[in-house]
């Protein structure tokens, strides 16, 4: 996430009526001219902000800082998820927010526990996106009861690694979430190495030397149903596959071997048979599934041609630029698709613009996690059907 936090450009995204039901709540601003304040004219709630109680200040700073973090396409989505697995009723409330800021906002102050896990799962997504994000498949697949224990067993499992190797992380902290339609999310909190930083105390205006032990961040998400694990761990594959054994014989009570990364998770070289359907199921109101992109690596390159649709063309546009691509003399036999891009058209009600859901996949990963739950259900499905994943009825 980390996105530059701007106070003043916060309070404009949110409308006048929830920042005083929010401050309402918390006690605070009764002063505030409320019903002479325009949308956007916020100086007097800044203001007013600003002069209260050092620490009431912050306590409000922490809060605007989760939700400007929702406050974009992936947070939305997955605030959306939590609405419809938690209160389905309230959802039509939720989609008649005027803005994603005010779709948080109003998480917050309804739907507190929903709010608070979103942060987490919105933050996970963001972390997906990064380097240090690793995905493995071919694991067993096991529904698994998480309580206490379990967790104490993971905490223990990961200080054991880290205390005697990098001499930091002695102490970890577990907090597990369930994700909707999705997996089992761990987020563990380790004590790093201690060091010196320059703070303000309190209301001193004078800064001094505090020495601290913060703490550093692993996230293990387990999905039992394809039976893969992803792992967020600041370091490289000789980190990473004790970690996967250190939480697999923790959680699964499972010994696994090293990943094997010759076995992808998406199967994706037959999409270049010529004009390959992608058929739906009629039930989830696809009006038209496409491809858009195909990122290509001919045999002994080290490169790839990367090839994009006329999205205005026909369905499979993409196969006559490729028909066009093979004339220019470049072999696609033993060629392989490292990254496909799709794009599902929904069935319009008439009334504006026609629903449209495009997502990416390379043979590794997917960004289905940003998408609301029932979009990434459809999609799971249509992968399947298409066989760019193992359908695990056949």
């Amino acid at each position: 996430m980390a996105k530059p936090f701007e106070p003043r450009k916060v309070l404009k995204q949110i409308s006048n009526p929830l920042l005083r039901e929010f401050f309402r709540r918390r006690g605070e601003l009764d002063d505030v001219p409320w019903d002479d304040l325009t949308e956007h004219k916020i100086e007097a709630i800044f203001e007013a902000w600003q002069a209260l109680d050092e620490p009431k200040k912050l306590e409000v700073q922490v809060i605007l800082r989760d939700v400007f973090e929702l406050a974009d396409h992936r947070g939305r989505a997955v605030l959306a998820e939590e609405i419809l697995c938690r209160c389905p009723d309230r959802a039509a409330e939720f989609e008649a927010q005027a803005s994603k800021a005010d779709n948080a906002m109003w998480v917050y102050l309804n739907v507190h526990e929903a709010f608070d896990e979103a942060a987490m799962f919105a933050r996970a997504d963001a972390l997906a996106a990064g380097r240090y994000w690793n995905r493995r498949n071919s694991l067993p697949k096991k529904v698994i009861d998480v309580d206490q224990a379990l967790c104490d067993r993971l905490a223990q499992a990961l200080t054991a690694y880290y205390g005697p190797t990098q001499m930091r992380g002695r102490h970890c902290h577990i907090v597990h979430y369930r994700r909707s339609g999705g997996g089992d999310y761990f987020f563990a909190y380790l004590d790093d190495y201690p060091d010196k930083h320059l703070v303000f105390d309190g209301d001193s205006d004078q800064p001094i030397v505090r020495a601290d032990r913060y703490a550093f961040e692993n996230v293990f998400v387990y999905n039992e149903g394809d039976g893969s694990m992803e792992l967020y761990a600041q370091g490289g594959k000789k980190l990473w596959e004790p970690l996967q054994t250190a939480f697999c014989e923790a959680v699964l009570d499972e010994k696994i071997d090293p990943a094997d990364p010759m076995r992808p998770a998406y199967q994706l070289d037959h999409l270049l048979t010529p004009d390959f359907p992608l058929p739906t199921d009629p039930a989830d109101g696809v009006e038209e599934a496409r491809i858009t992109l195909l990122r290509i690596a001919p045999p002994g390159s080290g490169g790839y041609i990367e090839i994009k649709a006329d999205l205005k063309g026909n369905r499979n546009d993409i196969y006559r630029k490729i028909e066009r691509w093979l004339k220019a003399g470049v072999a696609v036999e033993g060629a392989r698709v490292v990254k496909a891009s799709f794009l599902l058209k929904f069935q319009g009600n008439g009334h504006g613009r026609q629903p449209t859901m495009p997502f990416d996949v390379t043979p590794n990963s997917s960004n289905l996690k940003s998408k609301p739950d029932e979009q990434r259900e459809v999609a799971d499905r249509s992968l399947k059907m298409w066989k760019v994943v193992e359908d695990d009825e056949h």
